[in-house]
Parts: structure tokens; C-alpha cells; sequence
């Protein structure tokens, strides 16, 4: 269908000849996908069609012994086969992006600095490939719009034929006049055989051209008629002495011949001009020696051109694939020269397409979607696949090297190259590295050039450099860049796909499968993508059932399929239509014809059942050493009547091939069971069984109406291309054969659903034992599947950003707003003012105009430590921040830098030693616990000290640090400092002071006097900048023209610096969703930049787009005493009484989780939101050390946005006709988080007591309603455990979530849940715990080397401590009960609950340990140990008695 596209957010400015272009213009756009709700409709349509079918086939399986139960499970195997290639395809199908280059601007910028380009050109017979049409494309590739003296081609030709080498001599005398002739008169395309073809004579000049390209031909076509070169022309040039000697294709010395030599004087055209380098090269070949195929050849050009030219892109075709657009060198220059995006570009790969074609393509040659849809979405993955011709390669990354930093080429100091060696001596210098012998005990083949071993060298060469850390480009220009032949007859294309298929299949079976050899090298996307072509062998069984079962059940009246007037007929008929519907629309809409799409639909299936089985067979014969790897060259020659019937789209089967046997067999047979099928409505009336059989019917039905060709071949035909009569022969013996294939799986919800209903229906009689812990699993199993629903559709869309802070740059830079900029500390022990300090002073660092920033520290504490440590601060910036800008460095938190850089020169030492003396002196008065008073005297901000004042009762404190109207508030290099503000709100124990929100709240008021800046970000005292561009990447959503008028904030993920290798707390929350594709993910309170008038209560309307021009020109003309003093009313404690701060300004009031209710409100606003996370991460922070304080930080959020759910902020209630309804329901995800806790609680307790009690909860292992259970348990772990590692987690690191997603739910769930339903009924209020950012050193070393630290006595590990031990006991007594009684059928009964007891028993190993092996101060404290013990025999003692 068709596939919109739009322009990414930056703009494109196009200037007048001559005028300069900016530093940084790109030299490509890509253009994405647009409007791809259709393509998901339809995909989510098919989603739920093929469920269903699979659900049918779950459930309507034939019982045991009935007719046709194998066939069915055959049929619905395949059928899941289907249902999983399709995902596959449709994530390769997901987010195609194309692209656009701009020339001009290459031209304009890098013509003097354009690097030299070497093309290679391969043949290998010359029979097969005639000399004439290889010396087309190399004309062709001479003739490029391209600085002659910066090209070289290379022919290489691995038969070694005298009569290419002759052809190409003949063209190297020929180019001298064709060459201005294309370059005079911009002719396209530069092939002399295609251009004479299609043009008309213009001038007397085009006829001259043309008559000495006939003769040029008459004479090549003479010598490859005689088969070899006349002994007057061998006369012409030394070359022929080569051939003197006798060799073959097989078996030959190595030949150089520089033809065209660029050092020399006379190598210029009919107009003076100098010509391209050409070169002949036929490496050695010896029968002895395994040549490799194509990718030896390729190897060997690139040594011998490293040796001539050494251009460094390299440019590769095959011989009859010539150049049909004269500018694509140009367009490939614009990817590898871009100053932004270049850097990473290891090749830049042109579609295949073909000139031989039909009108309607009659063998489906063309691959139009793979290269429109499907390449281009592989480029939003990482890249296309390297397909082996028409591809620009990098030198460097053909010959191994891996990616880094540093790998873009200066192109100005590269291709300069000089070999004042004579042609002779440089030929054989050239012919050692083309010798068998070179490559022997070398990295060619293995770490260097292109890969051997494989039918598709091109494939596993590609993702070879990807997986060394680069990507490619797949770029389709309007005017096609290559055009070659495609196969004319139906056994060379299914042998050329066999070939491609087979190659394919063999990576994905070797060490070179993505999923192994891309690990943790690709994204996951692409690695699943690859496999969209690597699988293509693996469709054949499936397609092979489909074609054969279905006819064979036809025959012996077995139904496999619903009743027409069956509601389970709908899903079957909507995937048929659906499918061809769409694949209709698709192929017509990229340029196909009807007829063409319908010859596309008959090849699907040819190859499926021919290529690909041959393929997939060889394969496996392959790995088992019965055959080895061959190479078939597609012959690019013709007779005449075969290209006669080829044009006029006759199917050619001509020749005998058991591909063509297993066609006509299968056709055969599905033309048996339709006659059948006929004579069974027509001839017994048997509606009912007709009914039954309709859709085997219509298979069988399309089927023969694919095959028509086939027939007519087989029987009506009687020219030189019918069927051979031995094949229609044995195809009619065959037809009578009756195979079966197995296939079974399920899916997910059905397998939820299935639970629900067996629970359902197998609830225990009144008064047996456990009906009412049945019910209760029952309730707690329906929760759990509401709330996977709810995470459904959480996950369902998620989008991503992409941000261009050049064109933010280029159009806004005088206009960009100020920031204002929000740390909020609270405890000057638990939050050490150095941390503080190193957070502010990389906000002060961020890359943006410094008198556009104003950082504010809010210290609810109240400490003078905390205001020394600012003044301190205050003062090294003037160092810190030139030094930043001008190196460029990252991270920008003096801690966070100097904690891992290493010394690059002087003035590192210089500002490293400041920031040793300086954190020697913080450190030093923290200790003390009080500032010297030396150091009072050195502001007047201290005299606030002076009256005695305490952290929970103080007055205001508002101290300008830096002013940024002061003249001498510059840093060392004259630069203007950002605005530093110290402000601690008043603070007094009889009024409520509303925790970080109240915080907050005052800043902004504080600001808006001050700077009044529009965008504020607000970030936690420990969360340091990470990104020193991250403003600017906010600034791309807040400035954008077309979409940034109801972005209300951008929030930026929050991520951790402290983090252990395998996050043994999980506090990475890497799978956490976001929900930007419903209006806007969730504010988290830190990380995030809003627009000020959205905090201050502003709703949105159409007229609420900010004019940057206009705003933040706040003059401000009082001293700073005075502003300081008019801020201290602002932060009082009575400033808010009566007004609508904490209501319906600032954020929200009563809640411990403040940004998640004002986030909420300001959607419903009409606001929306943007989470953004860029590649370098915006923020990182530190991550709670111990156990106990992770479980409190998540009790407190669980507790907060529970209270949301439960009161008149409800998203269902206050966000009714104000957010989407999708929107609504994904909060809830969050919001209850709480109440998952009394599932969970329910499912680690009572299947433990009742394998106690010897009570059975779930199904026998025998029974059929086992499976779900077993589905659901691997579906669940294996998705999450793939998403996990996916997204960058470790093996370990995903079971220590496993951990954690039980014990949270377990104990701050649990306690969130409760404390809520407590100050609902008024018993408690609401607190807010800091969580601590310091720690011992004792417990920071268990909490490095990965050993959990439980050291304080708290119910939470009482609970996960009980729990854990009464698990053990369970799964101890049934071992001791299995091994003790030998009873088989009670184990069967009771077998799922061992299996849950004892997966809680490895998840709890960590706790087990702390309890009763670790001595250190990190142990279970033994009052703990004591009490669970305790309970937990209470417990088990109950359930046994």
C-alpha cells in the first residue's frame, strides 16, 4: 500500500550559486515512513485473524484415533510456521525510511576534496557473459559525472579469457571518444548498447560515435564467434603474450595489464581530457587450489588496487549490471562525505534492478517491495544487507577494520598516492598478490576482504562489518543507478534464488547467525530482520503442507477446515483477503501491473516449493559432508526462440529438472482433488459435505489457476519450451503419494484464556478440600490477566525520537529561549553537598549560550554546608566551564570526568588540581559539620547563619551567587557565566511544608522574579548532567513549527551511574514503557523540561504557541539586596495560604509521587508530553545500594500513584473526555501497581500450603489443560528474558529482575497498599522518605561485588524471609513425599506446585544465604532469621495438621 513519507523536523535551506554554505549542511535527508496507521490496522487485523486460527486449531484438534487428527496437527504446525515468518516480516515491513541526496551541495563544498573511486567489475566466463556486454558496463562506469582522474575500474576476470581482455582493449581505445561524447551532450543512460538502442540520431557527431561502435562491436562479436583473437590484433598489444603458453579458465597463470595508465601524459580523450585508469586482472587459478568464487576475486582486486590507485571507495558490479545513472557515484559521495552522519557508513548498497523485464515480469525478477519497503526498513535497523552488487564500500571496513570514534577519513589527505614504478615492474608486482598462493596462512577470507565459504558471500560480508560496529545506507534514486539482466527462463531463476537461499540458510545454521554472531554487535531488529531472508529455505515444509495436505483431504473427504457457516470460517477468509488485498495494493502501488502481481503470487510459490527445498536440502547435506559448496553463474546468454517466447511471456520449462517434477506433481494433485471436490457437489447434492469442504476447495481452486502455465506446458504446448514428457510422466505417478508434516504451538492470551476456563469449569464441589483456595487462585489469575491487558496495551505502539540540533542551530539561534534551571537537595548528610555541587556545576557546563542559563539550588535543609559548597562552586566554574567548552568533554560533573578521564595536557592538570582543592576544602568543612569562620567572612550570604536555625525550621534564604547583570561575572576566558541562585523556602514546624513539590513551587515563583526563563528543567541534587547537548535536544520539540504547540514537557529517562553489571537491585527500569504515541508519557520528576506557563496552571488553546522573540527580555533594575529580599517573600511559608498554588498551579499538593499527579493534570489540561531518549543518556544519577532502601523508594511510588488511582485524580474519573481512553488505561498500569501485590502474595502462599496439605491446585501433567499453564510459564519467562537482553541487560542482570519483580511486589506493594487504605480512613499521613545517597564503605563493597545487603531489621524482609523459608519447606516435603512414596500419580497432580515452590526457592537462593551462611555486617539480623523461622513452621505446621 502506498507509503507516504515526510520530511524529518530539520529544514532544508537551499542557497544561490555561490553563496557559502553553512559548517554543517548536510549532503542527505532521510525521509520516514508516514501515516502508517493503515499498514498497523492491517497488521493488527491480521494479528488477531491468525490468533484466531490458531485458537481454532488448538481447540478443534481430532480426538485420539479419529480420521485426520496427524494431518491437522500437520496442517496447524505449518500454520505457526506461517503465523511466525509473518511477524518477521512485518517488523522487517515496520518502519521503511528512503532517502535523498543533495549533489549540488557536494559539488559546492567538497569538488576539490572528492575522494577517488576504484570500481570493480567481475566476470568469470566468457562464454555465459560475452565480452561485449562486459565491456558495456565497463564503459558505462568510465563514463560517470565523476573527476576522471579520481576513477579507476578494475575488470577482473576469473576465466581468463584472451577475448575479454581483447574486448576491454578494444574499449579502452573506444573510451577516448565515447567519454566526452556522454560527458558533451549529459547522455543517460552511458552504456553504448542500451543508449543506441532507445536514442535517435542528434548530430553528425552521434553518428559518428555510433559507427565506430558498431565497428567495435562487429570486431568483438567476429572474435568471440572465431573463439579466439586473430594473430594481426594479438599484435596490437604485449597482453596477448599471456596466452601464449596455453591456460583455461580453470587453470592459469595470473594476468595485469595496466590498459589505461592515469601517470601518463597521452592518457587523454578526443578533447585533451584525462581518462580513467583502466586495468584487466585474471587472478591465478590452479585446480589445486580452491579459487573461492566471486569473493576471491574481490579479495584479489582489492590488494592489486591497493597497489595501483588505493582509492578509498570502493565501488563493485557485476558485468552485466551497467550504469544507468551517470550521477550515483555523486549520490553515494553525499552519505560518505556528510560531516554529521558519515562517520558510521561502511557502504552505501543501489538496488538490483533489471532491463530485460517484461511488461508484467513474467518470473518476478524484479523484487520491487524488497527493495522499496523492506531494504529501507532494514536502514532504520542499522542497515541493509551488502547484496553483492551496485554497492560503494569504504576501503577500510572491506579490509577488516573495526568501528571507533575516529574512523571518519580525511578525505583531503587521502588518495595521493604515487608509484613511480614503470607498468612492467608494477604488473608483476601486482600479479604476486593475485597469485593462489598469497592468501595462504592470511586473514583474507576470514578478518579481511570478503568471506569465504558461503553461497552469498555478499550477505555474511555485510553483517560481518556491521557487527564490527558500522552501518550502511540503502539508497533507491528516482532514476535507477544500475540496471542488469535478469534470468529468462524458469529454471535459471529458481536455480539463482536455490543458490541465494541456500546461502542464506547456511549463515543462519553457522557460527555467522545473527542471534550468535551479532550478539550484543546488532540490534536486535536487525538481527530478527536478517533472518527475514536467512529463514527463506526454512518456508519450504510449511508451504510443501500446504500445497499437498489440504488436496490430499479433499480426496478422502477429511474437513481441515470450518463450516462456511461456522463464525471460525470469518478469520480464515479475512487472512485470504486480507493477504492478497494488500500484497495486491502494495505491488501495484510500487509501479506493478495486475497480471505482473498475479505472475508474483505463482513465482511465491515456485520458489517456495522448489528453490528453497533444494536449497534447505543442500544444506543439511552440506553440514553432514555429503556435498560440498558450488557456485552457478545465471548464464546471461540466450537462444532466440527462448528470448522470443521470454518476450512474449510464455513460461519456459524446456529442459528436465526434478524441480520441475515436484511442480507438476503437486499441480497434478490439486487438480485431482478439485475434480473431485466438483463431482462431489455436482454429482451427490451433498451440501453438507460441501459445506465442510468448501475451503480445501478453494485452495485446491487457486492453486490450479496459479498452475495454468504448468498445464498448458504439460499438455497443450508442443513447442521447444513445453514440458519434457518424462516429467509429466513421473509428475502423474506422483501425484497419487499423501504426506504429512507436524506442526503445534499457542498463543499467549488464548493460553490465558484456556487457564481462565479450566479454572472456570473445574472449581471443586462444596465441601471438598481447597474449593476456596481454588477460588482464590481463580480471582488472583484473572487479575493477573486484567493487568497483562493493561501492559498489552502499554506496549502496544511505542515510538522513538530523533532530534537535529544542527538545523535548531542553524534557524533559532538568536531566538533561543532561556532555561531555568531547578536542583532540589533536602538533607545535607544523606545528600553530601559535594554531590550537589558536582550536579549544578554540570548544569552550569550545558552547550547553550551561558546568558540563556540560570541554575537554582533549592536546599529545603537549610544548610550553610550546603550554601559554602555553592560559593565554591560559584567560583571554580569560571575555570570548569571554558575548560568544558573547550575540549569538548563529557560528562560535565567534575566527579563524574575526572573519575575516568586521564591526563591530556596542562590545563587538565591545572583545573583537576582546583577541583582537588577545592572538594579537600567542602569535604573538610562537612567533617567539621560547620563552615570556619574565616571562610564566613567571605560573603555576606552566611550572616543568615548567624541567629541559629535548624533544617526543619528556618527562615527564607534567596542568595544571587552569580548575576548575570554584573559586568565581572565572566569565567577566565571572558565568556558570560550562567545565573547561580541559592534559595532554602522558609520553613516552620506549624505550617506543612508539602515536601519536594512545596520545593518546587518556590523556585518557581523565585525564578519567574529573577530570570523568568519559559523552559525550566528540574533535576534530583544527584541526577548530574550526562549530555552537555541535552537543552538543545529538548529545544528541537519545543521550537519545531508543526508540532511543538501542545508540548506541556519533554521528560528525559531517569539512568543511573552506580549501577553493577547485573543491576543486582534492578533499578535500571530499562523495560519501562513509554506512552508517547497516546498523548504522553509520565512525568518522573526528574530529567524533565517544561514550559513554564504550562506549571502555572495554563490551559491549552490554539493560541498558546510561545513568541521566542518576545519572551525572557525581563529587565530587571534593583540591586541585588533588594531582589533578594522581594524573593524571600516569594518562599515564605504564608505566601501560598489562600491561593491556588499546590491546586491548580505549580504542582500538586497531598501526594507522595507529585510528578506523576502533575504530569496527569497537565495532560488534562490539554497538554501533551515527549519522552525522549537520546543515545548518550541526558542524566545519570545514583541508584539506591541496599535492598532495604530500593524496596522503600518503590514503596513510596507504589503508594503514591495508588492514591491517585483511589482518588478524585483517577485518570478513568479526572481524565474523562480530556485524555484518550487509551491514555487513562495505561496510567493504570502504574497506578496499580500496588494492588498486584494480593495476587502475588496469594500465588507464592497458597500453592505452597496446599502442597503442604497434599492439595492439587492446577491440572496433572497428563491432562490436556496442562499445556497452557506450561505456555504461559516459558511464553512469559522467554519474552522477558529476550526484551531484557535486547535492550541491553545480562543473563544474570534478568534474573536478579526476576528476584526483585517478586519481592517489591511482595513488600512495597504490599506496604504502599496498605498505608494508603490506613490514611484514607484518616489512621496515618502522608511522609517522604530521601533516599539516602551516601553509604558505608563496607556495605558500597558487598554492593560492587553483587552481594545483597540486608543488615536492618524491617517486617519487609520478615515477609520475604517467611515466604522464602515456607517455600522451602513445601518443596523439601514434596521431594521427601516423591522420593518416599513413589507415588507417580499423586506427583502428576501436585507436579506444577513443586515446580513453583522450587523456582521461589532458586529465586530466593540470595536470601537463604544472608539468613543462615553470611557472617558479615550485610547478613539477615537474627531477630529476623528467629521470627521467620518461627512463623514459617506455624504456617506449615497449620497446613500439615
Amino acid at each position: 500500500m502506498p507509503y507516504k513519507t515526510r520530511k524529518h523536523t530539520h529544514i532544508h535551506t537551499h542557497q544561490k550559486m555561490g553563496e557559502q554554505l553553512p559548517d554543517h549542511f548536510p549532503l542527505f535527508e532521510t525521509k520516514k515512513a508516514k501515516r502508517r496507521t493503515l499498514f498497523k490496522l492491517y497488521a493488527s487485523s491480521m494479528a488477531i485473524a491468525i490468533s484466531s486460527i490458531c485458537v481454532y486449531r488448538a481447540t478443534h484438534i481430532p480426538e485420539i484415533g479419529k480420521t485426520g487428527r496427524y494431518l491437522w496437527i500437520g496442517l496447524f504446525m505449518a500454520e505457526l510456521w506461517f503465523t511466525f515468518y509473518w511477524l518477521i516480516t512485518q517488523l522487517v515491513r515496520w518502519n521503511p525510511v528512503t532517502h535523498k541526496t543533495f549533489k549540488d551541495k557536494l559539488s559546492q563544498k567538497y569538488e576539490k576534496v572528492l575522494p577517488g573511486v576504484d570500481i570493480f567489475v567481475c566476470t568469470a566466463d566468457a562464454v555465459i557473459e560475452p565480452p561485449l556486454m562486459v565491456i558495456n558496463t565497463v564503459l558505462s562506469m568510465m563514463a560517470y559525472d565523476y573527476p576522471p582522474e579520481k576513477v579507476n575500474v578494475y575488470l577482473s576476470d576469473d576465466g581468463g579469457s584472451e577475448l575479454t581482455f581483447y574486448a576491454v582493449l578494444e574499449a579502452s581505445r573506444f573510451c577516448k571518444f565515447w567519454l566526452p561524447f556522454c560527458k558533451r551532450y549529459k547522455i543517460e543512460p552511458r552504456s553504448p548498447s542500451a543508449y543506441f538502442a532507445s536514442a535517435s540520431p542528434i548530430n553528425n557527431e552521434w553518428l559518428s560515435i555510433k559507427n565506430r561502435y558498431e565497428e567495435m562491436r562487429k570486431r568483438i562479436d567476429d572474435a568471440t564467434r572465431l573463439g579466439k583473437v586473430a594473430e594481426e590484433l594479438r599484435k596490437d598489444h604485449k597482453g596477448f603474450q599471456e596466452w601464449d603458453f596455453g591456460s583455461n579458465k580453470n587453470d592459469h597463470q595470473p594476468i595485469i595489464q595496466i590498459l589505461i595508465d592515469q601517470r601518463d601524459p597521452g592518457a587523454k580523450d578526443a578533447d585533451g581530457k584525462r581518462l580513467p585508469g583502466l586495468v584487466y586482472v585474471a587472478r591465478e587459478k590452479r585446480r589445486e587450489w580452491h579459487h573461492n568464487f566471486k569473493a576471491g576475486a574481490m579479495n584479489t582486486l582489492i590488494r592489486v588496487s591497493s597497489l595501483i590507485s588505493n582509492n578509498q571507495i570502493i565501488l563493485n558490479v557485476d558485468c552485466d549490471m551497467y550504469s544507468n545513472n551517470s550521477e550515483s557515484i555523486r549520490d553515494a559521495m553525499c552519505f560518505f562525505l556528510d560531516e554529521e552522519r558519515s562517520q558510521r557508513i561502511a557502504f552505501v548498497q543501489f538496488p538490483q534492478n533489471s532491463e530485460n523485464l517484461t511488461k508484467n515480469d513474467l518470473y518476478s525478477n524484479h523484487l520491487r517491495v524488497i527493495n522499496a519497503v523492506e531494504l529501507g526498513s532494514l536502514d532504520s535497523y542499522g542497515g541493509c544487507p551488502y547484496i553483492g552488487s551496485g554497492c560503494f564500500h569504504r576501503r577500510d571496513t572491506l579490509c577488516g577494520r573495526i568501528y571507533s570514534v575516529d574512523s571518519r577519513i580525511n578525505w583531503e589527505t587521502e588518495n595521493h598516492k604515487q608509484n613511480t614504478e614503470s607498468i612492467d615492474v608494477l604488473e608483476k608486482e601486482c600479479k604476486i598478490l593475485a597469485s593462489c598462493s598469497y592468501e595462504r596462512n592470511t586473514q583474507w577470507g576470514k578478518e579481511m576482504g570478503l568471506k569465504y565459504g558461503c553461497p552469498v558471500e555478499d550477505i555474511i560480508t555485510g553483517l560481518c562489518i556491521k557487527c564490527r560496529g558500522w552501518r550502511s545506507v540503502h539508497f533507491n534514486p528516482e532514476r535507477e543507478a544500475f540496471l542488469g539482466l535478469a534470468p529468462i527462463t524458469l529454471l535459471q531463476t529458481l536455480v539463482q534464488t536455490k543458490r541465494w537461499s541456500e546461502g542464506d540458510f547456511q549463515i543462519f545454521l553457522s557460527k555467522y547467525c545473527p542471534f550468535i554472531y551479532g550478539h550484543a554487535k546488532l540490534p536486535l531488529k536487525l538481527q530478527i530482520s536478517y533472518c527475514c531472508y536467512l529463514l527463506w529455505a526454512a518456508n519450504c515444509w510449511a508451504t510443501l503442507c500446504y500445497v499437498s495436505v489440504p488436496a490430499y483431504c479433499l480426496l478422502a473427504h477429511i474437513s481441515l477446515f470450518p463450516k462456511l457457516s461456522s463464525y471460525w470460517f470469518i478469520p480464515f477468509a479475512y487472512i485470504f483477503v486480507g493477504k492478497y488485498a494488500y500484497s495486491l495494493g502494495e505491488f501495484y502501488y510500487f509501479g506493478g501491473t495486475v497480471k505482473g502481481w498475479w505472475n508474483d503470487q505463482r513465482m511465491w510459490l515456485y520458489r517456495r516449493l522448489t528453490s528453497y527445498l533444494f536449497g534447505f536440502c543442500d544444506v543439511i547435506l552440506k553440514s553432514i559432508g555429503f556435498t560440498t559448496t558450488n557456485f552457478i553463474i545465471t548464464s546471461k546468454v540466450s537462444e532466440k526462440d527462448v528470448s522470443q517466447r521470454y518476450n512474449k511471456e510464455i513460461m519456459e520449462f524446456g529442459t528436465t529438472s526434478p524441480m520441475f517434477t515436484i511442480l507438476s506433481t503437486l499441480a497434478l494433485i490439486n487438480l485431482f482433488s478439485f475434480v473431485n471436490g466438483l463431482k462431489l457437489v455436482v454429482m451427490d447434492s451433498h451440501v453438507s459435505g460441501f459445506s465442510e469442504l468448501a475451503v480445501q476447495m478453494v485452495l485446491c481452486g487457486l492453486i490450479i489457476l496459479i498452475n495454468l502455465p504448468l498445464y498448458d506446458g504439460m499438455f497443450f504446448r508442443k513447442d521447444n519450451g513445453s514440458m519434457p514428457p518424462s516429467v509429466t510422466y513421473q509428475s502423474t505417478l506422483l501425484a497419487i503419494l499423501r504426506t504429512l508434516f507436524k506442526l503445534y504451538a499457542s498463543s499467549m492470551a488464548m493460553a490465558i484464556i484456556l487457564i481462565c476456563v479450566y479454572r472456570a469449569t473445574h472449581i471443586p464441589e462444596n465441601g471438598k478440600t481447597g474449593r476456596y483456595f481454588w477460588i482464590g487462585l481463580f480471582m488472583a489469575e484473572l487479575w493477573f490477566s486484567l493487568y497483562w491487558l493493561i501492559t498489552q496495551l502499554v506496549r502496544w505502539n511505542p515510538v522513538t525520537h530523533h532530534t537535529f540540533k544542527e538545523k535548531l542551530s542553524q534557524k533559532y539561534e538568536k531566538i533561543i529561549p532561556g532555561v531555568d534551571i531547578f536542583v532540589c537537595t533536602a538533607d545535607a548528610v544523606i545528600e553530601p553537598p559535594l554531590m550537589v555541587i558536582n550536579t549544578v556545576l554540570s548544569m552550569m557546563a550545558y552547550d547553550y549560550p551561558p546568558e540563556k542559563v540560570n541554575v537554582y539550588l533549592s536546599d529545603d535543609g537549610g544548610s550553610e554546608l550546603t550554601f559554602y559548597a555553592l560559593l565554591e562552586a560559584s567560583r571554580f566554574c569560571k575555570y570548569w566551564l571554558p575548560f568544558c567548552k573547550r575540549y569538548k568533554i563529557e560528562p560535565r560533573s567534575p566527579s563524574a570526568y575526572f573519575g575516568h578521564a586521564s591526563r591530556v595536557n596542562n590545563e587538565w592538570s591545572s583545573v583537576k588540581n582546583k577541583y582537588e582543592e577545592m572538594k579537600k576544602r567542602i569535604d573538610d568543612t562537612t567533617r567539621l559539620g560547620k563552615v570556619a569562620e574565616e571562610l564566613r567572612k567571605e560573603h555576606k550570604g552566611f550572616q543568615e547563619w548567624d541567629f541559629g536555625l535548624n533544617k526543619n525550621d528556618h527562615q527564607a534564604i534567596v542568595q544571587i551567587l552569580i548575576d548575570q547583570r554584573d559586568p565581572e561575572a565572566k569565567d577566565i576566558d571572558e565568556n558570560s557565566l550562567p545565573g547561580l541562585v541559592y534559595v532554602a523556602r522558609e520553613k516552620r514546624r506549624e505550617w506543612h511544608h508539602n515536601f519536594k513539590a512545596g520545593a518546587m513551587n518556590a523556585l518557581i515563583r523565585v525564578s519567574s522574579r529573577i530570570s523568568n526563563n519559559q523552559i525550566i528543567l528540574n533535576v534530583d541534587c544527584d541526577m548530574y548532567s550526562n549530555n552537555s547537548a541535552s537543552v538543545r535536544d529538548a529545544m528541537c520539540f519545543f521550537m519545531d513549527e508543526e508540532r511543538s504547540q501542545n508540548i506541556a514537557f519533554v521528560q528525559f529517562p531517569q539512568n543511573f551511574d552506580n549501577l553493577t553489571r547485573n543491576d543486582i537491585y534492578s533499578n535500571s527500569l530499562m523495560v519501562i514503557n513509554d506512552l508517547d504515541s497516546y498523548g504522553g508519557c509520565l512525568y518522573v520528576g526528574s530529567g524533565c523540561f517544561h514550559r513554564r506557563d504550562t506549571l502555572c496552571g495554563r490551559i491549552y488553546s490554539l493560541d498558546t504557541r510561545i513568541n521566542w522573540e518576545k519572551e525572557n527580555h525581563k529587565i530587571i533594575t534593583e540591586t541585588i539586596d533588594v531582589l533578594e529580599n522581594e524573593c524571600k517573600i516569594l518562599a515564605s511559608c504564608s505566601y501560598e495560604h489562600n491561593t491556588q498554588w499546590g491546586k491548580e498551579m505549580g504542582l500538586k499538593y497531598g501526594c507522595p509521587v507529585e510528578d506523576i499527579i502533575t504530569g496527569l493534570s497537565i495532560k488534562c489540561r490539554g497538554w501533551r508530553s515527549v519522552h525522549y531518549n537520546p543515545e548518550r543518556k541526558g542524566f545519570l544519577g545514583l541508584a539506591p545500594t541496599t535492598l532495604l532502601q530500593t524496596l522503600v523508594q518503590i514503596k513510596r511510588w507504589a503508594e503514591g500513584d495508588f492514591q491517585i488511582f483511589l482518588s478524585k485524580y483517577c485518570p478513568l474519573v479526572y481524565g474523562h473526555a480530556k485524555i484518550p481512553l487509551k491514555l487513562q488505561i495505561s496510567y493504570c498500569c502504574y497506578l496499580l501497581w500496588a494492588v498486584n501485590c494480593w495476587a502475588t502474595l496469594y500465588y507464592v502462599l497458597v500453592p505452597s500450603y496446599c502442597l503442604l496439605a497434599c492439595v492439587s491446585l492446577f491440572p496433572k501433567l497428563s491432562s490436556h489443560w496442562f499445556i497452557p499453564f506450561v505456555y504461559v510459564f516459558i511464553g512469559k519467562y522467554v519474552y522477558s528474558f529476550g526484551e531484557f537482553y535486547y535492550l541491553g541487560g545480562t543473563v544474570k542482570g534478568w534474573w536478579n529482575d526476576q528476584r526483585m519483580w517478586l519481592y517489591r511486589r511482595l513488600t512495597s506493594y504490599l506496604f504502599g497498599f496498605c498505608d494508603v487504605i490506613q490514611k484514607s480512613m484518616g489512621l496515618t499521613v502522608s511522609g517522604f522518605v530521601i533516599t539516602s545517597k551516601v553509604s558505608q564503605d563496607d556495605v558500597s563493597q558487598r554492593y560492587n561485588q553483587e552481594i545483597m545487603e540486608f543488615g536492618a531489621t524491617s517486617p519487609m524482609f520478615t515477609i520475604l524471609s517467611t515466604l522464602a523459608l515456607i517455600n522451602l519447606f513445601s518443596f523439601v516435603n514434596g521431594v521427601k513425599w516423591v522420593i518416599m512414596n513413589s507415588d507417580v500419580s499423586g506427583f502428576s497432580e501436585l507436579a506444577v506446585q513443586m515446580v513453583l515452590c522450587g523456582l521461589i526457592v532458586l529465586i530466593n537462593f540470595p536470601l537463604y544465604e544472608g539468613m543462615f551462611f553470611r557472617k558479615d555486617n550485610g547478613s539477615m539480623p537474627s531477630s529476623v532469621t528467629y521470627q521467620s523461622t518461627i512463623l514459617a513452621i506455624l504456617f506449615c505446621a497449620l497446613a500439615i495438621i
